[in-house]
Formats: structure tokens, C-alpha cells, sequence
């Protein structure tokens, strides 16, 4: 039993120097232990912040994935309607060719128009000069004509003047004749009633009822009746003998007149042997003057054809000149076009990977934009819209202010120059996908690159819509709009 309590007690104190070292090595890894805990916690705290940093930019970098292949979809279609664009121009360019050649035998024409012009022209100054001899010619004969006019005139007055007497005497023979009458008529009433006084004084003679004066009476009534009826008769044959003489005078004068008047007819009919030579020279001219107005008149009218068929001609050719002119022009942006597309991508990409790396308003940048304006074919609407581009800038946060983008649809009227630029900035945004996608801590890089090229190649304005990507709701990130 002692030597079990010896050894009890030496497993004892064995067990009390070994609980006492284990509570010191205890303490020790406790210590240890506590210390790890701590930065077991730390480090869970960092790892958390940085889970939730990589969430962040995990979301960030899916937006901006989604966004960028928003823009790839976008760009595409574009890219697809500059091709179906091309395919345009290249029939307009056929078109063109089809103008050219019609235009060539439209030149053709012209200078045989032109040259059948010139021959008209020479006829008529041929035909100016004739018509200017047969104009004097015709003032001539118009004056002799007047003068003839004018001599037949006076004759005509003196016709009618002579014709008026005629008449005056003829009204004054009337009224003879009419006062003839008149006294023969009263010749014939007094006959009557001397008649009849007879009568009565025979029927009273006979009656014998009737004394010797009222015989006396009535015979010296009678002889009074027989007085005034021989006064009567003699008034009436003095009357009537002037009234013939007149009459014979007058019917005379008219017998002259009238023979005058037949005579002065006849040589203004007929005229003098030199008076029938005029007025035969004018009817040879008034013929001529008819046949040189029918022909002037024909040469006026094939004038005036020809004169609309030049100008139809003078029509055409501009339209076709006009024609040409814009086929000419489509022609040098489809060479610029292809200008555009034969540049080397690859050394475009480090020029524009060169340029967004400089700082804003840099030398660098300068130099470096005549470089890609002549790779990509600038023209002044580029150079343009670049300037208006820069205006755009918000002057407190120097930010890009947004741009309203139209429909998809308005890409048709999108111009040639657009096709060198599409590419570009397809090259551009390609690369920018897959650094994004590659490496998603360079975020921030990528938000300036972005910002850089809506102010640097952006603002080309090749003009072609794009919609602008928005951010689902509930996910936190910037919002951008690019329009190529």
C-alpha cells in the first residue's frame, strides 16, 4: 500500500506538473488562439467587404456587358444597313454609268444641235437682211400707195361735193316741178268755176228772169273773172316757161355732172397709162410682200420650234449635267468609302487607344486627330459635328451631356461617309467588350474610355441610331448613350 501511495502520490504530483504545464502551454495556444480569432474576424470582415466590392463589380460588369452588347446588336444592324446602303450606291453608281454614256450621246447631239443652230443663225440673218430690203421695199410702195390714197381721196371729194350739188338741184328742180303743179291745179279750179259762171249766165240768159243791170253785173263780173282767168293764164305761162328753162337748165347741169362723175369714176378706176403701171407695180409688190410674209412667217415659226427644241435640249443637258454631277459626288465618297475600309483596324485601334489615353485638351490629342481624320477620311459635316460634340460637354461636372437618339429606323438615310466610321467604332467597341469582360477591376478605365469616345469618335455623327441601354431596375450603375 506505501508503494502504491508512493507511486499514487508520484502520479500525483506528475499529474500536478503536467496539469500545470498544460495550463501554461493552455494559456499560451488559448492567447494564440484568441489572437488568431481576432484576425480570423478581420480577415472575415476584409473578405466580406471585399465579396461584396467583387458583387458590386460583378454587377457593374454585367451591366456594362449588357449595355455594350446593346450597342454591339445596335452597331450591327447599322452595319447591316450601311452594307444594304452600299448595295445602293452600287447600283446608283451603275445608274450613274448608264447617265454617263446617255450623256455622252446626248453631248453628241448637242453639238450637232448646236451646229445646226449656227446654220439657222445664218439664215436668219440671211432672211433678216431680205426681209429688211422687202420692209424697205413695202415702206416704199406704202408710200406711193398713200399718195394714190390720198389723190383717190380728193377725187372721191370732189365726187361727192359734185354729187351734193346734183342733189341740191335737184330738190331745187322738185319744188319748181311741185310749184308748177300747185298753179296748174289752181288753173284747173278757176277754169272750173269760170265754167260754171258761164253756165249759170247762160242758164240766166236764158231764164231772161234777170234784169239789165244784174246782166250788166254779171257781164262785168264776167269780163273780170275773164281778166283775172287771161292775168292767171299768162302768170301760169310765164311760170311754166321759167320753170322749163330751168328745168332744161338743170336737167342739163345734171347731164354734165353726171357725165363728169362717170368720167372721174372711170379714170380713178382705171387710171392714167402711168397711174395703171403703179397700181399694177403694187399689186406685184403687195404679192411679193404676201409671199416674203408667208416665208418670213414659216422661217418665225421653224425659229421658234427649233428655239424649243434647244431649249428642251438646254433642259436635258442640265439635268444630265446635274445628273452627273451627283453621280460624281457619290462616286468620291464611295472611293473615300473604300479608302476607309482598306485602313489597317489594328493600327487604327492603338492611334484610337492613343488618343483616349491622353488627357483631354492634351498636344497629343492634337497631333493625334489629324492622323485618324485622314485614316477615317474626315470631311467638314465631321469636322462639324466634332466641334458641336465638344460643345456638348457639361461645363461644371465636365461631363458628356446625354444625346437624344432616334429610332433604328431612321438608319436608311444614313450617308456613305457612315461606313468607314461604323467599322471603326465597331473595332473600338469590340475591344472595349473584352477588356471589360477580361478584366472586370478596370472599371473605372473603362467608364473614362467610354466618356472619351462619345467625345472623340462619338461625335463623328456618323448617323445611324442606337438606342440607349438602360439599367434594369434594382441594379445599380451608370447609365450612357452613344450614338455613332
Amino acid at each position: 500500500l506505501l508503494f502504491k501511495e508512493k507511486d499514487l502520490k508520484n502520479i500525483v504530483t506528475k499529474l500536478e506538473h503536467g496539469l500545470q504545464e498544460s495550463v501554461g502551454t493552455s494559456s499560451a495556444a488559448t492567447a494564440s488562439l484568441l489572437q488568431e480569432q481576432e484576425q480570423l474576424q478581420k480577415q472575415s470582415v476584409e473578405l466580406r467587404k471585399q465579396v461584396e466590392f467583387y458583387k458590386k463589380e460583378a454587377g457593374d460588369s454585367k451591366n456594362n456587358s449588357e449595355e455594350l452588347t446593346g450597342k454591339l446588336r445596335a452597331l450591327s444592324s447599322n452595319l447591316d444597313a450601311l452594307a444594304e446602303k452600299g448595295d445602293e450606291q452600287d447600283k446608283m453608281l451603275q445608274i450613274a454609268t448608264k447617265q454617263e454614256e446617255k450623256l455622252n450621246s446626248t453631248e453628241a447631239g448637242l453639238i450637232a444641235l448646236r451646229n445646226e443652230r449656227n446654220s439657222l443663225k445664218l439664215e436668219q440673218a440671211k432672211s433678216n437682211g431680205l426681209v429688211a430690203r422687202l420692209q424697205a421695199e413695202k415702206d416704199a410702195s406704202e408710200r406711193k400707195h398713200g399718195q394714190r390714197t390720198a389723190l383717190v381721196g380728193m377725187l372721191e371729194e370732189q365726187v361727192t361735193e359734185n354729187k351734193k350739188a346734183a342733189d341740191e338741184l335737184k330738190g331745187k328742180l322738185n319744188a319748181a316741178m311741185q310749184e308748177t303743179l300747185d298753179k296748174e291745179a289752181l288753173y284747173e279750179e278757176t277754169k272750173d268755176a269760170l265754167e260754171k259762171s258761164e253756165k249759170s249766165l247762160l242758164d240766166l240768159k236764158k231764164d231772161g228772169d234777170l234784169s239789165a243791170d244784174t246782166g250788166e253785173k254779171q257781164s262785168k263780173m264776167l269780163k273780170a273773172l275773164q281778166k283775172e282767168i287771161q292775168m292767171l293764164q299768162q302768170q301760169m305761162a310765164r311760170k311754166s316757161s321759167a320753170a322749163q328753162k330751168l328745168l332744161k337748165a338743170r336737167e342739163a347741169e345734171c347731164l354734165e355732172l353726171r357725165s363728169a362723175s362717170k368720167t372721174l369714176r372711170q379714170e380713178v378706176d382705171k387710171g392714167s397709162l402711168s397711174d395703171r403701171r403703179i397700181f399694177e407695180l403694187a399689186a406685184k409688190q403687195s404679192s411679193r410682200e404676201s409671199v416674203a410674209a408667208s416665208e418670213i412667217e414659216m422661217r418665225d415659226q421653224i425659229m421658234q420650234r427649233m428655239i424649243e427644241e434647244m431649249s428642251n435640249c438646254d433642259g436635258a443637258l442640265a439635268s444630265v449635267e446635274h445628273n452627273a454631277q451627283q453621280v460624281e459626288s457619290q462616286v468620291a465618297e464611295l472611293c473615300r468609302v473604300q479608302r476607309r475600309e482598306d485602313v489597317n483596324l489594328d493600327y487604327l485601334k492603338s492611334l484610337i487607344v492613343q488618343y483616349l489615353s491622353k488627357p483631354p485638351g492634351s498636344s497629343e490629342r492634337a497631333a493625334l486627330l489629324p492622323v485618324i481624320a485622314t485614316l477615317l477620311q474626315f470631311d467638314s459635316n465631321d469636322y462639324r459635328a466634332i466641334e458641336e460634340g465638344k460643345q456638348k460637354v457639361s461645363w461644371m461636372w465636365g461631363q458628356v451631356l446625354p444625346t437624344a437618339i432616334a429610332a433604328p429606323g431612321d438608319a436608311i438615310a444614313a450617308t456613305s461617309s457612315a461606313a468607314g466610321m461604323a467599322f471603326g467604332a465597331l473595332s473600338v467597341v469590340q475591344k472595349t467588350i473584352e477588356s471589360t469582360i477580361s478584366n472586370s477591376s478596370q472599371k473605372d478605365q473603362q467608364h473614362e474610355s467610354d466618356s472619351l469616345l462619345l467625345t472623340s469618335v462619338g461625335e463623328t455623327k456618323v448617323t445611324s441610331a442606337v438606342p440607349e441601354t438602360r439599367v434594369p431596375s434594382g441594379r445599380s450603375g451608370p447609365r450612357t448613350s452613344l450614338q455613332f
